[in-house]
């Protein structure tokens, strides 16, 4: 009798641990399946460039021009961005210079396109450039100072990453020199020269 209880412990020992042995393994075999590596790849585009375009160049329209030999603060047009409101001033402390208006001025316009959405760009006007006539080596040159600005006074890209800038400036006569290049005053024809505006985010 005792022999018999004592072989059927051992079978419930065994028979126990065979379950243990079988729950490990397939605890063991459910964790494995749980867990997967997987790979994927990551990109990005890199665009800093933006497109300027849609350009309406400045112009100050027609005028007459008086040059003036004596030295002193010259004659000038000065026209806004917005709205091409325009000053004019003749010369004073000396100068006779005079610039009258025939046919109106009229801003100049850029267009930004595929820049960032609803971000501030950054405009920079650049300096001073001279207005010739290339077809009079002797005619009298202009200044002319741009001055950009949004259109709206809100330099923000829209949310299609548009934005558009007005270009007016100032329009300022030289003095008249007394021989060779610039000796000649205004003569008609059309004064041009090419002014920059930088622009970035």
């Amino acid at each position: 009798m005792r022999t018999a209880r004592i072989a059927f412990l051992r079978c419930h020992v065994v028979l126990a641990f065979v379950g243990l042995m079988i729950a490990t393994m397939l605890v063991a075999h459910q964790a494995q399946a749980q867990s997967q590596t997987v790979n994927y790849s990551a990109s990005v585009v890199v665009q800093n460039t933006f497109s300027v375009g849609g350009w309406e160049n400045v112009t100050f329209g027609t005028v007459a021009a008086v040059a003036s030999p004596t030295a002193g603060t010259q004659a000038q047009i000065v026209m806004q961005p917005i709205g091409g409101a325009t000053t004019i001033t003749a010369g004073s402390a000396g100068s006779q210079s005079r610039l009258l208006v025939i046919a109106p001025p009229a801003p100049g316009k850029i267009m930004i396109s595929n820049a960032p959405p609803n971000t501030t760009i950054t405009i920079t006007s650049g300096g001073t450039v001279q207005l010739v006539n290339p077809a009079d080596a002797v005619a009298t040159q202009f200044d002319f100072t741009p001055a950009a600005v949004a259109m709206d006074f809100n330099p923000v890209t829209d949310g299609a990453g548009v934005l558009n800038v007005m270009v007016g400036g100032t329009l300022t006569t030289r003095v008249q020199a007394g021989a060779g290049s610039e000796s000649g005053g205004y003569a008609d024809g059309t004064y041009t020269g090419t002014y920059s505006v930088t622009l970035g985010f």
